[in-house]
């Protein structure tokens, strides 16, 4: 009966201590957006970014995750990175923003009404944007703002 409730107490300490524990998120996202060409027959994804809680000089990207058949089955891809690596803020001075972007041809356009309405949509997590590095995803933010041009 004793062991039985030491197992139960480790069991449940574990746990708490579990909970309490994130995977470091380091709210680097401050906005991000999605615009819709139909003309050029385009999507742009874009985000706002800060180094804030980043240790100085260090490296990271942004991308661009999609989830769902129907945007993945529209751009032909789940994954978009942009162009460029980034890399934080030098020691001493003070926190910057970037601005990060990528454009993707729309391959499927009859879809295009469908991808707006599942970007919209905040209970699906259709597109999410990732700041990651060598060390994995540092943080993330899924994105319902869409606008059409």
């Amino acid at each position: 009966m004793k062991a039985s409730q030491t197992v139960m107490i480790t069991g449940l300490f574990i746990t708490i201590l579990l909970s309490g524990c994130n995977r470091n998120a380091a709210d680097m996202v401050v906005d991000g957006s999605v615009t819709v060409n139909e003309e050029a027959e385009t999507l742009t994804f874009s985000g706002v970014l800060t180094d804030e809680a980043l240790e100085p000089d260090t490296p990271f990207r942004a991308r661009f995750f999609l989830q769902g058949k129907t945007i993945k089955n529209a751009l032909g891809t789940d994954l978009i990175y942009t162009d460029e690596e980034l890399k934080s803020r030098k020691e001493g001075e003070d926190p910057n923003e970037y601005k990060v972007e990528k454009t993707v041809e729309i391959k499927k356009i009859e879809e295009i009404d469908k991808v707006i309405s599942e970007i919209k949509d905040e209970d699906k997590e259709s597109v999410t944007i990732e700041i990651v590095n060598d060390n994995g995803r540092i943080d993330d933010k899924v994105l319902h703002d869409i606008e059409k041009e």
